[in-house]
């Protein structure tokens, strides 16, 4: 008995101390983060429901980081992109350029920004159903019942409107180039194009356009400052954007997916090209 004394006696407050944060941690209101559920649209949804799952949708999917919703601010506003505040009043009065139907100008911006370009802006949209928004047909109809809503009264209904011409809900170029049985293409241009890439970030090394230029110097210094080789870093600035977000640039714009969409390969491709002298 005192044997088993003599081993169990120090271990008591060891015990105790053990339990004691066991119970502490337990105390503490815990908190669980999970990632925001995907949007539900049924077709039988009327044009009200579908702008307030709209207004989500511009939110979430990047829409607000090149364009602005200021009042009194006129077309231009201060974004990279044509101001969005009281759109629907502002076509409805007259202003030229693009379909005349409220709904038509919208769907051709979405799916063709291309098309029709407000004066004074350049041609840096990229279609909303591929990257980075990749909008499905059904989030299009919402988005465009949203910005009807801005001065107006949002009228579509899911059916209204055509579907992109590939018919891909969440845009087709993203999907193909990793596609199983496909040739993925390793041009790095093509893929930067394709994935929108170049719409926030310009081969000008003091151009500043969303996120921070693709400047091969500023790429290296980065790398070195975080004690990383400069592939190492490039990596995972398109695999995991978040963790080497700087505070300097807006958080969390970037598609955090890349890691999936692109192939080993053309991930490799492309981290060469960014490291190489001006881009080339």
């Amino acid at each position: 008995m005192n044997r088993t004394l003599f081993y169990v006696a120090p271990m008591v407050p060891a015990l105790v101390i053990v339990g004691f944060f066991v119970w502490f941690a337990n105390w503490i209101p815990q908190t669980r983060w999970e990632p925001p559920e995907k949007l539900r649209i049924e077709a039988g949804m009327v044009p009200e429901q579908l702008a307030a799952l709209g207004k989500i949708i511009v939110r979430q999917r990047g829409c607000l980081t090149c364009h602005t919703m200021e009042p009194g601010a006129g077309v231009k506003g201060a974004g990279r992109g044509p101001n969005l505040a009281r759109i629907a009043m502002r076509r409805a009065q007259g202003v030229s350029g693009g379909p005349g139907n409220l709904a038509e100008y919208l769907v051709q911006a979405l799916y063709e920004p291309g098309a029709y370009l407000v004066e004074g802006y350049a041609n840096i949209m990229p279609a909303s159903t591929g990257a980075p928004a990749k909008l499905s047909y059904e989030e299009v109809v919402a988005a465009i019942n949203y910005l009807q809503s801005l001065g107006g009264t949002p009228s579509v209904k899911v059916g209204d409107i055509p579907k992109p011409a590939s018919e891909a809900p969440a845009g087709a170029a993203g999907t193909r180039a990793g596609a199983p049985g496909e040739a993925a293409t390793t041009d790095p241009v093509a893929m930067l194009t394709e994935h929108g890439c170049l719409a926030c970030h310009s081969f000008k090394p003091k151009e500043v356009l969303v996120g921070p230029p693709f400047d091969a110097t500023l790429l290296r210094q980065a790398a070195a400052e975080r004690k990383v080789s400069p592939e190492a870093f490039v990596m995972e600035a398109i695999v995991k954007p978040r963790a080497v977000e700087r505070a300097d640039f807006p958080q969390g714009v970037m598609p955090q997916n890349y890691g999936q969409q692109l192939t080993a390969g053309q991930l490799q491709t492309m981290v060469k090209h960014l490291l190489a002298p001006e881009g080339k």
